[in-house]
């Protein structure tokens, strides 16, 4: 691929190379040489991004995604094998749910937005729970006709699950807290802000939770 035909597929790392590599005249989408100028200008920003991006073209949804995505992705799963392919071949387990927004981006040319989306997908042998924060946003051909949804997005499943860990241990910790025979009062900021008392310190202070919670002890 000497050509300036084929700039647009210049460096993007190991997804540049696959791209470059794969015979494109065998997929729905036709040889590189067929495709308009809109798709190589965004392949271009998207194989040389750092930021995960995927991209859904034309009418089949042709999948391309750039370096920063393939973790996503993670082992024995869609990788490589997606690249080039119908969206709804490859992504059986969400096409319910990425397809009316595809459509809402190709139909209307209006941007999706979802934040912390619990989008479960097939990765590293096994369907795993996977959360996304992602826009979905048109690409338009050379007649202004939305021919593309650029989905930019960022996965957030360890931040989640993090949070989550928090939320349980800090569930457990009140459950133990309540269930303690020691009058304990749990206070919170330079005011002492009373976040929780279990049942032996109410007891001890003649008080209902509501009389206390949320107040500051003096």
């Amino acid at each position: 691929m000497n050509s300036n035909k084929y700039d647009f597929l210049a460096n993007g790392g190991e997804m540049g190379m696959l791209t470059r590599d794969k015979d494109w005249s065998k997929t729905a989408l036709g040889p590189v040489e067929s495709w308009p100028q809109s798709l190589r200008t965004t392949l271009g920003i998207l194989l040389n991004s750092k930021f995960p991006m995927f991209l859904f073209w034309g009418q089949d949804h042709i999948c391309f995604y750039n370096d920063a995505y393939r973790p996503s992705l993670g082992n024995n799963g869609k990788h490589p094998s997606i690249l080039g392919q119908k969206g709804a071949d490859y992504w059986p387990e969400i096409w319910d749910f990425i397809k009316p927004l595809i459509d809402q981006v190709l139909q209307n040319g209006e941007a999706t937005w979802h934040e912390d989306q619990l989008l479960p997908i097939y990765r590293n042998g096994k369907l795993e729970d996977v959360y996304w924060t992602f826009s979905y946003s048109p690409v338009n051909d050379e007649n202004g006709k939305t021919s593309g949804v650029l989905v930019i997005c960022n996965e957030t499943t360890k931040q989640i699950n993090t949070l989550k860990k928090l939320e349980e241990s800090e569930r457990r910790f009140r459950n133990t807290v309540k269930q303690l025979p020691l009058g304990i009062c749990v206070l919170k900021g330079a005011d002492l802000i009373v976040e929780m008392a279990n049942t032996t310190y109410l007891h001890i202070i003649d008080r209902e939770e509501s009389a206390i919670l949320n107040k500051s002890i003096f």
